[in-house]
């Protein structure tokens, strides 16, 4: 793991959340987010996560990514899953303070800078990943993740624990579809959002291919259609 700035060594940070205060420790090969009854620990190799009475260690064998919401600004944390069932696990979230409260954009600056302390700390285990974001405010979060030459979106299916791949797009506008088809798509109106469904068509609006996520809330799954839409887009 990689320390940079004032807090290198050791230091604690704090910034007020939705769930109460968010404190975070930096130590030498440790980082430590406690909010409410939920604690996560990066040593080493291992992450403990604590949540009540339940603990739980995992060994880090993948990549630890630090992701925000788009556009809710939640800060989150997503564990890679390798082995047989490969994905994501988003094993740390902190939700921001209402804006409409009276220190709410005073708390959001504060948990901004928290978050890049984090990901700085963090920087080295996040391998080839230059940034993610994650999406949804229903009941799950999708993640799209940066891996410069490509981008990755992971979604959680029916009764799974971890979010799996579900597309990769390439600048080129290359759209790879696990078990399914690989299209080209130059044109950001070719993708739209019907239901469940992200939508793939060509320029005369037949189907080309199509992604459920279900889990996501309408608004929240227009806003990746539209994502995806500016990493394709060539007009």
């Amino acid at each position: 793991m990689a320390y940079r700035g004032d807090d290198a060594g050791t230091g604690a940070l704090e910034a007020p959340t939705a769930a109460g205060l968010l404190r975070v420790e930096l130590g030498p090969r440790r980082v430590t987010l406690v909010l409410g009854v939920r604690t996560v620990q990066i040593a080493n190799t291992f992450v403990t996560i604590i949540d009540g009475k339940k603990q739980e260690s995992i060994k880090l064998d993948g990549r630890l990514i630090v992701a925000r919401d788009v556009p809710h600004e939640d800060l989150g944390i997503w564990l890679e899953v390798v082995g047989k069932q490969p994905g994501m696990r988003r094993i740390f979230g902190a939700e921001p303070r209402s804006l409409l409260e009276a220190d709410g954009l005073a708390a959001l600056q504060r948990l901004d800078a928290v978050a890049h302390r984090v990901r700085v700390a963090l920087g080295e285990q996040a391998g080839d990943v230059r940034r993610a974001v994650e999406i949804g405010r229903g009941l799950d979060k999708v993640l799209l993740a940066d891996h410069g030459d490509f981008h990755a979106l992971y979604a959680r299916r029916l009764f799974r624990d971890r979010a799996r791949l579900a597309l990769t797009v390439y600048p080129d506008g290359r759209v790879v579809v696990p078990d399914g088809p690989e299209i080209a798509i130059t044109d950001r109106f070719g993708i739209t959002v019907r239901g469940d469904y992200v939508r793939f068509a060509d320029k005369h609006g037949t189907d080309l291919a199509r992604i459920s996520i279900p889990w996501i809330a309408l608004e929240d799954r227009q806003e990746l259609a539209r994502r995806i839409g500016m990493l394709v887009d060539r007009s």
